[in-house]
C-alpha cells in the first residue's frame, strides 16, 4: 500500500524534468559560455572589454555552465568592481592584478588621512595608522571621533557598497567602479533579453570626481566656480529660493573658475594621474602624499622620449584613444615617475592634449624663468600661495552629539547609540591666507573651527583649486592682515609700531573667543589655533616682521625685478646706515 505513493511521487518528478528539458531552449551552436544564450544582445562595456571576448563570467562570475537561470546566477557579482570581491574579478590574473592591491591601499580607499586628522584635533592621538578597514573588522578601535567619523563621514570611501542608497549618495563607492563606471542614464533591467551595459571608461568625467569632493575643503565646487553658500537660498528668484542646489539642499554662488578650466576646459583627470589617485602600492596618512601631480610638472617640465611601443605611456595613450600616440615623442614625466603622456612635446612647442576629447591646448613654459618666479626670498612659496584667487571658509562648524539618541553608522548599516547633527555658519569665501603646510612650503590656508562640548579651533592647508593666471601684488601679502592670518581687518603703523584693528570683532561673537574668528596667528606671532598636521604652522614673529618690513618700499618699489630685492638684507641695512637715499626725504 506504501509502495503506490512513492512510484508516484518518482513518476510526478521524471514527468517534470523531462517536460522541462523539452522546453529548455538550447543553443544551436557551441557556446563559450551559458550566460551569452540568455544575455545575447548586451552592449559592450567599452571597446576594451567587448562581451564577445569576455563573456558575463569573466568579470560577474556566477555558473557558466548551466541555462538554468538560478543555477547560472549562484554566486553573480552585480559589481565586479567592489573590493570585496576585486580580486577574483577585476584583479584576477591576466586582468589587473597589479592595480587592485594598489587601489586597496589609496588614501580614498583607507581614508586614513581623515581619521588621523579627526583623532589628532579631537583627542591630541598623534600618528594614527586607523584605516576604514580596521574599522569595519571584529574589534575596530573607538573613540568620539573615530563615531563621528562613521556616522557622519564614513559614507565616502571605495569600500562603501554602490547603489546603497538613491540619490548622489548611492552613486559613491563601489571600488574601481566608482571612478570608471559612468552614472549615465541607462536602460537598469539585466534580464534575459536587449539591455545596455554600464559604459566603462578610462577617460573618467569630473562628475564622477564631484559627487564626492564636494564638500570638506570643495575643491571640486571651487575648481568650477562654485562656492557653496550659506542655507538662506539667496539671491532669491521671483518669491522662490534659489534654484542653484547642490546635493543636501545646498545653495551656491558663480564664482571665478579655475584657468584650467575656464580657460582651457580642462578635466579632473587632465591634471591628476593613475598612480596619484589609485595609489602606488604604499599606504598613505595624507593625501599629499599619494598625490603625483605638481604644477612644477606640466609649466617646468622634464620630458622623457618614449620609444618602446609597450611602455606605460603607449599603454595609457591605447586606452585613452583620444590623446595622440607617443612613439618617438618626447612626454612629461610627473615627480613620481609617471608618464604624463598627455603633456609632450612636439615641433610646435609643448603641447597638453586633454584626455576627454583630444583637443590640444598650447602651453607656455618661459615663464618660470620671469623675475617674479625667482626673486630671491620667495623659495618656499607654493605655486598655490601666489596664483589661488580664493578661498572657501567656514568659521563655525557646530556639533551637538545626543548619547541617549540612535544614528545609522555607515559602515555596518546599522543604527548604534549617539547621533550627531551639524549646523554650518559664518561661510565665507575670501582671498588665502597663508602658512606653512609643512617645514618648508608656504601654502594657502583655511582657518576652521568646531565646536560641540568641546571647541577646535584648526588652520587648514590646502590647494583650494582656483588658480588664476595672475599672481597676487606684492602689496597684498605683504601689507595684508588676512593674507598673513591675522585676520581682516586695518593694519596699519604708529609710532614705528604696527597696530591692528579687526573687522570681527571676537567678544560680540558669543563664543568665548579672545581673537577674531577668521584669525590663527596674532601680529606678535603667538600661535591662536592647532593645525590639521604636526608641522603645519603659521607665520612665526621673525617672518610676520620680516614680510611687513617689505610694506614701506612698494610705494616706489614695485616692480619684482628692481634691483633693491636682488639682495633685501643689504638694502634694508643701506637704507638704515645710509643718510642720502631718496627714500628718506
Amino acid at each position: 500500500m506504501k509502495k503506490f505513493p512513492v512510484i508516484f511521487f518518482l513518476i510526478t518528478i521524471a514527468s517534470v524534468l523531462i517536460l522541462k528539458e523539452n522546453i529548455q531552449k538550447r543553443p544551436s551552436e557551441p557556446l563559450s559560455e551559458g550566460c551569452l544564450f540568455c544575455h545575447n544582445k548586451v552592449t559592450d562595456p567599452d571597446s576594451s572589454h567587448p562581451v564577445s571576448a569576455f563573456g558575463c563570467y569573466t568579470c560577474h562570475l556566477g555558473n557558466p555552465y548551466s541555462l538554468d537561470e538560478k543555477r547560472a546566477h549562484f554566486g553573480v557579482v552585480r559589481n565586479p568592481g567592489d573590493l570585496r570581491v576585486a580580486e577574483r574579478t577585476c584583479g584576477k590574473e591576466g586582468c589587473h592584478s597589479d592595480i587592485v592591491p594598489r587601489v586597496k591601499k589609496s588614501i580614498m580607499a583607507t581614508n586614513r588621512g581623515i581619521l588621523k586628522t579627526l583623532q589628532y584635533q579631537w583627542l591630541n592621538i598623534k600618528g594614527a595608522k586607523t584605516g576604514v578597514r580596521d574599522l569595519m573588522g571584529k574589534n575596530p578601535p573607538e573613540n568620539l571621533a573615530i563615531d563621528h567619523y562613521r556616522k557622519m563621514c564614513g559614507g565616502c570611501h571605495l569600500w562603501k557598497k554602490r547603489g546603497d542608497r538613491a540619490g548622489e549618495v548611492g552613486k559613491r563607492g563601489g571600488g574601481c567602479s566608482d571612478c570608471h563606471v559612468l552614472d549615465k542614464n541607462r536602460k537598469e533591467s539585466a534580464d534575459a533579453g536587449p539591455f545596455d551595459h554600464p559604459v566603462m571608461t578610462t577617460r573618467i568625467p569630473s562628475e564622477n570626481c564631484v559627487k564626492c569632493h564636494n564638500r570638506s575643503a570643495r575643491i571640486g565646487l571651487s575648481y568650477f566656480g562654485r562656492f557653496e553658500s550659506a542655507r538662506y537660498g539667496t539671491p532669491y528668484e521671483g518669491r522662490a529660493l534659489s534654484s542653484r542646489r547642490l546635493s543636501g539642499n545646498r545653495f551656491f554662488l558663480h564664482l571665478e573658475a579655475d584657468i584650467h578650466f575656464a580657460k582651457a576646459g580642462m578635466e579632473c583627470i587632465d591634471c591628476h594621474t593613475a598612480t596619484g589617485l589609485m595609489g602606488d602600492g604604499k599606504a598613505y596618512d595624507e593625501m599629499e602624499d599619494q598625490v603625483d601631480i605638481t604644477c612644477e610638472a606640466c609649466h617646468v617640465p622634464r620630458f622623457s622620449l618614449v620609444t618602446d611601443s609597450e611602455t606605460l605611456a603607449n599603454r595609457l595613450v591605447f586606452l585613452n584613444k583620444k590623446v595622440p600616440k607617443v612613439p618617438d615623442v618626447r612626454i612629461a614625466i610627473s615627480k613620481k615617475g609617471t608618464p604624463l603622456y598627455n603633456v609632450q612635446n612636439r615641433e610646435s612647442g609643448t603641447v597638453l592634449f586633454r584626455k576627454m576629447d583630444g583637443r590640444a591646448v598650447k602651453m607656455d613654459i618661459t615663464s618660470s624663468k620671469n623675475p617674479y618666479h625667482t626673486l630671491p626670498g620667495h623659495e618656499r612659496l607654493s605655486c598655490q600661495a601666489c596664483h589661488s584667487s580664493w578661498i572657501p571658509q567656514c568659521y563655525g562648524c557646530h556639533l551637538e552629539y545626543r548619547k541617549s539618541e540612535l544614528q545609522r553608522d555607515w559602515l555596518t548599516g546599522k543604527k548604534s547609540p549617539g547621533k550627531w547633527k551639524e549646523t554650518r555658519s559664518y561661510m565665507r569665501f575670501a582671498r588665502p591666507g597663508l602658512g606653512f603646510k609643512d617645514a618648508s612650503t608656504i601654502y594657502p590656508v583655511s582657518p576652521c573651527q568646531v565646536f560641540a562640548s568641546f571647541k577646535i579651533l584648526t588652520m587648514s592647508a590646502f590647494d583650494p583649486h582656483t588658480t588664476s593666471k595672475e599672481s597676487r601684488s606684492c602689496l597684498e601679502c605683504h601689507g595684508d592682515p588676512k593674507v598673513l592670518g591675522i585676520g581682516e581687518g586695518i593694519l596699519n603703523k604708529r609710532d614705528r609700531k604696527w597696530i591692528f584693528r579687526p573687522t570681527y570683532d571676537a567678544i560680540s561673537s558669543g563664543l568665548g573667543m579672545g581673537f577674531p574668528l577668521d584669525a590663527y596667528v596674532s601680529l606678535n606671532g603667538e600661535r591662536l589655533q592647532t593645525a590639521s598636521r604636526e608641522d603645519a604652522r603659521p607665520f612665526n614673529r621673525q617672518e610676520i616682521n620680516n614680510i611687513l618690513s617689505v610694506n614701506a618700499c612698494l610705494g616706489c618699489h614695485n616692480q619684482y625685478n628692481d634691483k633693491i630685492y636682488r639682495d633685501f638684507k643689504i638694502s634694508m641695512k643701506r637704507f638704515k646706515k645710509e643718510r642720502d637715499l631718496p627714500c628718506r626725504e
